[in-house]
């Protein structure tokens, strides 16, 4: 075998899994079709719960920001703060630089500009099909895969998995602007302007992230109602000139039915790891991929399909499972005039703090503290291939 694992794609899910895995000892390759940070298909809005599972560098990230606005399509506003819950906006080019630079210095090797064309499955381990521009295609042996590969995951499609049909599309860009200090999140609804979800103004460094992101239907496209609401609201905000306009498909119907198949494991958007509710889910990514590092090193020391019954955190499923409840029910009464009553009522009946729980769930976190990373230099190459905390 030419290698223990190979990662396809060099996203979050892909380098953290890649990372975990390499710190256990095993060969791994991540192999991803762009450079790395080429292609961003995320907000880059990381909650609190993610630096739980990885103390990130706090250079990577702007201010910290407490408080979102929400703004009904009748102009009605419920503004929301929490005292310690904090979300923050990552430089994701440089995050994932990071992530990269982490995975190779445990041991790892990442190839970029690398397509997957196919796979299949042997009796053992998958034989990979890859080629690299303007290169003749070459195979490799591995004993097992992780297809880290995005919503419409070439992985999955090799193996026959069912394809998902059911995406929200997305179109953002990063206008400049002098940001207001103590600016927060604001989120705009209304079913014309994004159906089935939501549009979103969130400070950035330099300027203001600008998204809108919906369901398709007839007459309507994220890049006309993103256009329509930068018009709208260009003056209220002071925007500037574009610096980048990014777009993709976010899976809206929680996790894939089935997440593994022999050798071979789906993680982050490829599974489908994205919040029915919010759109978001940085933080079941990589608590996905510390969960998927575990199962597929026990796997390889014990051969056990046994270990994937539930590739899944049972609580992350059940929680995955509420949101999807609350997400279709959301899909099936979001008319414009009861989102404008309840912005009405809401304030009027319930108690701030039951209006902060419902957003920011309870309140055991406090402010987070930055971890110290000690530099490359400084390491204890010894320490690399300790297990993964938690497991």
């Amino acid at each position: 075998m030419d290698y223990d694992v190979v990662v396809i794609g060099g996203g979050l899910a892909g380098l953290q899994t890649t990372r975990l895995l390499a710190m256990r000892g095993l060969k791994v390759l991540c192999l991803d079709q762009n450079l790395i940070g080429e292609v961003i298909a995320v907000t880059g809005l990381f909650v609190q719960e993610a630096f739980e599972e990885l103390p990130f560098p706090r250079h990577l990230f702007g201010d910290d920001i407490s408080r979102f606005t929400i703004h009904a399509p009748g102009g009605n506003t419920l503004t929301v703060e929490h005292p310690h819950y904090r979300f923050s906006v990552a430089d994701m080019p440089a995050v994932l630089d990071w992530m990269a630079r982490e995975a190779r210095h445990a041991g790892a090797e990442i190839r970029e500009r690398h397509r997957l064309m196919d796979l299949k499955l042997t009796d053992s381990g998958v034989e990979l099909l890859v080629q690299y521009p303007g290169g003749e295609p070459f195979t490799l042996e591995t004993r097992f895969v992780l297809g880290a590969d995005g919503p419409r995951s070439v992985v999955a499609a090799s193996l026959g998995l069912p394809r998902y049909r059911r995406f929200l599309h997305g179109v953002e860009e990063l206008r400049a602007a002098d940001v207001r200090e103590g600016e927060g999140i604001h989120w705009y609804f209304g079913r014309k302007l994004a159906p089935g979800y939501l549009a979103w103004v969130i400070p950035a460094a330099g300027g203001y992230q600008v998204g809108v992101a919906g369901h398709q239907r007839s007459g309507w496209s994220p890049a006309r109602a993103l256009d329509g609401l930068i018009d709208r609201i260009t003056d209220e905000y002071g925007l500037g000139a574009l610096v980048f306009r990014r777009g993709g498909v976010i899976p809206s119907r929680g996790p894939r039915p089935v997440l593994v198949k022999q050798r071979v494991m789906l993680v982050g958007d490829a599974a489908g790891l994205v919040s029915p509710l919010t759109a978001g889910g940085i933080h079941y990514v990589l608590q996905h991929a510390r969960r998927a590092a575990y199962l597929v090193c026990r796997y390889l020391e014990t051969d056990d399909p046994k270990l994937f019954r539930r590739p899944l955190p049972p609580e992350l499923r059940r929680r995955l499972i509420l949101k999807q409840a609350v997400r279709t029910v959301y899909e099936t009464f979001s008319y414009d005039w009861m989102v404008n009553l309840g912005m009405t009522i809401v304030p009027a009946v319930l108690k701030t703090r039951f209006v902060r729980r419902a957003f920011y769930g309870s309140s055991r976190y406090v402010i987070r503290t930055w971890k110290p990373i000690q530099e490359e230099e400084s390491r204890d190459p010894g320490d690399e291939t300790g297990r993964v905390p938690g497991e």
